[in-house]
Parts: C-alpha cells; sequence; structure tokens
C-alpha cells in the first residue's frame, strides 16, 4: 500500500463557537507571498481526460457572491434601523452578520452568498463569502487572512487525508493602500477563533475566491468525482493560476484520471511556486513510488523531514499518513514535531502512541497514552484511550 495523498480544506463550523467582532489598530504586517513571480507558466491541462457535460454545475465566478435583489432590500432595511444606521459601513457589515447566525445552522456545507443566506446554513468558507458580499454591498473593503487550524478532519476515506484551515476577514470602510495590512481601524470577522490558531498569509480577492473552488472540488474528490473536481479546480485556477494548493489538486485529479505526466508538470511546478509545500511534496512522492522511481523518493523523504513548516498542522498530516503504512519511525518524528508546536492536541498523542508501541516501546505508548487521557474531554476519546491504557498494561505485567 503506498502513501495517501492530502488534500486541504477548510474547517467545519462548530455550533458552540461565538463570532469574534472586534474592532482594532492594524500595523504592518509581512508581504503577501502571492505577489512574487513564477518564471514558468502553468502546465496544460489534459482536457482529454474530461467526458462529462458536468460543467454546467459549476457555479460562475459572479454567482458566488451573488445577493438577490429580497436579499438586499433585507440589507438595506436592517441598516436603516435607528441604532445601525449612524454606525460606520464596516460596523454595520459585522452587527449584520452577527444579527444573520442568530439563528445559523452550522453545516458543512459549501453554500455561495445566496444560498447560505436563504439556507440559514454553511460552513466557515460561506460565512465568509457572505461577509464578503455584504461588505461588497456596502462598499465596505475586505482583506482576508489565512488561519490554520487543529486538523479536526482526517482520514475521511481509506486514500485521502484532509486537513484543515480558514480565512478571517478584516473590514476597511476606506481601501488599505500598498501590499500590507497597513495601519488603520478596522473590524475583524474570525469564523471561529481558537486561541491555538496560527495566522497565516493575506490573501487577494480572486485567492479567496479561488479558496471556495478548492473546497468544492475537494467534496468532489472524496466522491470520486475526479471529472467534476478537475473542471473546478480549472475555474479556480483561473483566479489564481499560482495557488499552490490547487495547483496540487490538479496534479493529484491528472494522476487519479490516468494522466501522470501531467499531473508530474503540475507538481513540478507547484513546487517552483512554492519549494517547501509539505502537501505537494508528500504527493509528488507518491507519484515517484507508484513509477518505482525510489531514488528520487526517498530524496523527498529525506527533505521532508528536514523541513521548518510555518503551519504546525501540516506536521500531523505526515505522521498521520506514514502511521496508516507502519512507517512507525517517520511518525514519531512528524508527531513530535507537531506536538512540539501543539501540545494540546489529544488526538496526536494517541497517534503517537500508536507509532511507539508499533517500535516495541510499550512503556514509552503506556506514558503517552496518559497524556492524551489528560488532556482530552470528550467522553468517549476518553473511554477509547483508558481502554487501549488498560490493554497496554496486561500485555506488559
Amino acid at each position: 500500500m503506498l502513501p495517501m495523498p492530502m488534500l486541504s480544506v477548510n474547517r467545519l463550523c462548530h455550533p458552540n463557537l461565538v463570532l469574534l467582532l472586534c474592532t482594532v489598530l492594524l500595523s504592518a504586517c509581512s508581504a503577501n507571498s502571492e505577489n512574487s513571480q513564477n518564471a514558468y507558466q502553468l502546465p496544460q491541462f489534459n482536457q482529454a481526460l474530461i467526458h462529462s457535460t458536468s460543467a454546467e454545475n459549476v457555479p460562475k465566478i459572479a454567482s458566488l457572491t451573488y445577493l438577490s435583489e429580497i436579499q438586499r432590500q433585507e440589507l438595506a432595511g436592517f441598516t436603516a434601523r435607528d441604532n445601525i444606521k449612524a454606525l460606520p459601513n464596516r460596523l454595520k457589515v459585522s452587527e449584520f452578520i452577527n444579527h444573520k447566525m442568530t439563528n445559523f445552522n452550522y453545516e458543512g456545507k459549501n453554500y455561495t452568498s445566496t444560498e447560505s443566506w436563504s439556507n440559514q446554513s454553511g460552513n466557515c468558507m460561506a460565512l465568509a463569502l457572505l461577509t464578503y458580499s455584504v461588505a461588497k454591498e456596502l462598499n465596505v473593503y475586505p482583506v482576508f487572512q489565512v488561519v490554520h487550524a487543529a486538523p479536526i478532519l482526517t482520514n475521511i476515506t481509506s486514500d485521502i487525508l484532509v486537513t484543515s484551515d480558514h480565512v478571517r476577514t478584516f473590514l476597511y470602510d476606506e481601501k488599505p493602500s500598498g501590499h500590507f495590512l497597513s495601519g488603520g481601524i478596522a473590524t475583524v470577522i474570525d469564523y471561529f477563533p481558537d486561541r491555538f490558531d496560527r495566522t497565516g498569509e493575506i490573501v487577494s480577492e480572486s485567492k479567496f475566491l479561488a479558496m471556495f473552488y478548492r473546497n468544492l472540488a475537494a467534496d468532489a474528490m472524496l466522491e470520486k468525482q475526479y471529472e467534476f473536481a478537475f473542471i473546478l479546480l480549472e475555474q479556480g485556477l483561473k483566479l489564481a493560476p499560482d495557488y499552490d494548493a490547487l495547483i496540487n489538486m490538479m496534479a493529484i485529479t491528472h494522476r487519479r484520471l490516468g494522466d501522470e505526466q501531467t499531473a508530474e508538470k503540475l507538481y513540478l511546478y507547484a513546487l517552483d511556486i512554492k519549494p517547501n509545500s509539505l502537501a505537494v511534496l508528500s504527493n509528488y512522492r507518491l507519484l515517484l513510488e507508484l513509477q518505482s522511481r525510489t531514488a528520487e523518493a526517498k530524496k523527498i523523504d529525506q527533505y521532508l523531514l528536514s523541513l521548518e513548516s510555518s503551519n504546525p498542522y501540516s506536521y500531523y498530516s505526515l505522521g498521520i499518513e506514514a502511521l496508516e503504512f507502519k512507517d512507525y519511525k517517520t511518525t514519531v518524528i512528524f508527531l513530535e514535531k507537531f506536538i512540539d508546536n501543539a501540545p494540546y492536541f489529544h488526538p496526536a498523542y494517541f497517534a503517537l502512541a500508536r507509532a511507539q508501541l508499533g517500535l516495541g516501546n510499550t512503556k514509552k505508548a503506556q506514558k503517552i497514552l496518559k497524556k492524551a487521557i489528560e488532556l482530552t474531554d470528550m467522553p468517549d476519546s476518553k473511554k477509547h484511550y483508558l481502554a487501549k491504557l488498560d490493554m497496554l498494561k496486561k500485555v506488559s505485567d
């Protein structure tokens, strides 16, 4: 059995979390890496792989954030209220989103703005799209920042590992200048903040919209609808041709549809853009192994082990991947890297205990399991960990 590919999708919303609305004075942040120019062009996709007529089911770019006339009238009525009309427009947006979330059903659905408004449900990306649409309607300028969140979705299928991130939105009454979060008053909306979240890059509006197509494509791939995923990714790459996550997924899609040559070109192009992408490196390694290019695959293995990622949750994904295929030494390396950055995440300790047990280190596994039990407040998880610990004690006695 070969290592599984990794996909990254936005985190799903939890109904017990609260919307963060705050006003802050922002200082300058690091430049957006997506503005760097790439010397190479995006490889041509193999259109011969597409035989279906499912393109009609792909939402058009303009439809993602479209609001109906009735919805626009509802928004106008809300902003005309006595307690709202005197507020700056950015606060009108935040007040309206807070109002809409009162009875919001946090399903894991990638709804467009119109759909999430009508259905009163959706995931965090749906809420971000809705915020974007309302901001545009009220002439407010949104700025988006990626937030790396704890991996709440893993092992969705037997061969796809899903990690999580989301975006938060900075709302400005006037358009910020330059390529930074320049000084100014902004309102921040985060769906949903966690004290262990790690902030990432600032993304453009086009890349933000491309993230929605990434989510839809991930859904399609989990259902093994690879031709539909191809079309969705193609639409997303029109918005953000240098978005490495989309290129990575397009490479996986080509490989799944039988074109390994184009897949390799896409992997190499993505690595030219982002050489340290753990997801792209891992999936390219899989392609090399499928082609029995063992020496090249081992070089990538060594490089992966040497990398330090700004997103520690990537290490968890790689550790779980290694564990699936009983590469226990590699599992320990990645999971210990992850735990150094995120010592609160009890599933990582359980996985690490399994790896230590696989290496024959029963005492270490017991100690790590005790830590997992200390960290979890979920009854089912605690019961499961206790049962495993009890089993190990009986074996070692």
